[in-house]
């Protein structure tokens, strides 16, 4: 059983990865989701803006 998801093993370390990160923060596991997409976007983000030289539709700025 592996396919593009990954295998039932990983498929479950994942889950408890994320419902750790969500007790830790004392957030939704929801929450943990959106926060790893909006991670998975920047980074594809990036590597489009590295591979054909433009500028990223929008910056954020951290302090």
């Amino acid at each position: 059983m592996g396919g593009c998801y990954g295998s039932a093993l990983e498929r479950l370390g994942f889950k408890t990865a994320k419902e750790i990160l969500a007790e830790v923060f004392r957030i939704r596991v929801s929450n943990v989701e959106e926060m790893i997409q909006n991670r998975f976007e920047a980074h594809y983000e990036e590597a489009r803006f590295e591979e054909n030289g433009l500028w990223p539709r929008e910056f954020r700025l951290e302090r």
